[in-house]
């Protein structure tokens, strides 16, 4: 089952930044191009130049650094078809989470609980079918159960949270209005060796003003 986390690194356990041997080594770049990236393009091209980057670097999706979540359904109207999940959860007590996947625009798989999550078919289970949201509804009907479910006031402070962009879905227009973007990718120097690039992406007047590359090493305990 397909599990969404925010920014998440690749998965390789690097063990040691070795400063000794001269990593992380660290740029900035503030003018012509680093890989596909150019400085001063928009963030629509940038998206663009994202895709052709991830196909080549093996990496999926980019994070919206600092993105804060969303209070009501109204808010994410537009963006639900963009993304590959929502996560809905509590404000205040006990943590409680409902993760919904989304495949090919419509609820793929549901997961409820707190820190850990467990399979389930619908959700809310103390509601009506007419209200709950089911696997397999269609996302159109899935946000319009989500407009009956915030006016239940067991849920109605509850958070929607989106993950990081999925760069196989269209350019989400609100990235726009985030000046910090974040991904990161690995691969194997030598056998027994990785390395890791983390990147952050840097907007100003909507323009990509730098690029911070922080490249590490170190060998690979799996």
């Amino acid at each position: 089952m397909l599990r969404i986390f925010i920014f998440i690194l690749p998965v390789l356990f690097l063990v040691s930044c070795e400063r000794e041997n001269g990593f992380p080594q660290i740029e900035n770049i503030t003018s012509g191009k680093k890989w596909t990236l150019q400085i001063g393009s928009s963030p629509v091209e940038v998206y663009s130049q994202l895709i052709k980057l991830g196909t080549e670097k093996k990496f999926e999706a980019v994070a919206i650094v600092y993105r804060k979540p969303f209070s009501k359904p109204e808010e994410i109207k537009n963006y639900l078809g963009l993304y590959r999940a929502i996560t809905l959860q509590s404000k205040s007590g006990v943590i409680k989470r409902v993760l919904i996947q989304l495949d090919q625009d419509k609820v793929g798989s549901i997961e409820t609980g707190g820190a850990m999550l467990d399979a389930t078919s619908s959700w809310p289970q103390n509601t009506s079918d007419a209200i709950a949201i089911h696997v397999n509804d269609p996302i159109d009907k899935m946000y319009e159960k989500l407009l009956s479910i915030y006016q239940i006031s067991e849920y109605i402070d509850y958070q929607i949270i989106l993950p990081d962009k999925s760069l196989e879905k269209p350019f989400d227009p609100d990235m726009a209005n985030y000046g910090e973007w974040g991904f990161s990718f690995s691969y194997e120097v030598k056998p027994g060796r990785g390395g890791i690039s983390s990147v952050r992406l840097f907007f100003e007047n909507g323009k990509l003003s730098r690029i911070k590359h922080e490249y590490n090493e170190a060998d690979i305990y799996i």
